[in-house]
């Protein structure tokens, strides 16, 4: 299958919507033409359309094989298309989304049951990175124009909790010199000379043998 294709289960629709939904219902322009469409989709392309960071095509495979299978597997699909939906929102600025969507695909993860394995570091992973983006969230409601204070807890602290705009552009990537890829927290505001916090971007090791064994153990 050619990559970037558009992958949906049970055909495409010819008078599909300009804009068209995620399984719980964010909406998002759809940048793919209807009538491109195919059936055979596969896991492992899902999981390499998610760690080349494109959550929105990941999204379209994974749905796609989630409604033709069957439980255990099907929330564990279920689970990482939720997590792909979570950074579509992240680097979309809709970090409220984000959240949601991240921790109900955390929930599905943990229902597994994992100790070890390729879907069980992926669920850690997933894990801390809701952490880092709930603790930065409300670190972003202590700041002020001209210092951004680290919540400690204190009543000073949470007295410089407020509101702040879900639109904003936080959230940015980089690699480091082993090409590990951060998610850095970096509001138009000033840390001094303390380093933007940052957290690893979760990647997917799976392979469909991976799912098949988890299906049938």
């Amino acid at each position: 299958m050619e990559r970037g294709s558009h992958c949906v289960g049970g055909g495409g629709d010819e008078n599909a919507k300009e804009k068209r939904t995620f399984s719980h219902g964010s909406y998002l322009e759809d940048d793919y033409d209807d009538d491109d469409t195919s059936g055979n989709c596969s896991f492992d392309e899902a999981v390499m359309l998610f760690n080349d960071r494109e959550y929105y095509k990941c999204h379209d495979y994974l749905e796609a094989l989630w409604n033709m299978a069957q439980e255990p597997t099907r929330t564990l699909i279920h689970g990482i298309l939720q997590c792909a939906v979570g950074f579509h929102h992240l680097f979309n600025q809709n970090h409220k989304g984000a959240m949601m969507e991240l921790g109900e695909g955390l929930c599905k993860l943990r229902k597994m049951n994992f100790v070890s394995g390729p879907f069980h570091q992926f669920e850690q992973e997933i894990s801390a990175v809701l952490d880092f983006i709930y603790q930065t969230q409300i670190e972003l409601a202590a700041c002020t124009d001209d210092l951004c204070l680290t919540m400690d807890r204190s009543k000073r602290s949470y007295q410089l909790l407020g509101g702040y705009d879900t639109r904003q552009h936080l959230y940015s990537l980089q690699s480091d010199p082993n090409q590990i890829v951060y998610i850095m927290f970096c509001p138009q505001r000033s840390y001094g000379t303390n380093m933007a916090p940052r957290v690893k971007l979760p990647i997917l090791n799976a392979t469909k043998e991976h799912l098949l064994a988890f299906e049938y153990r």
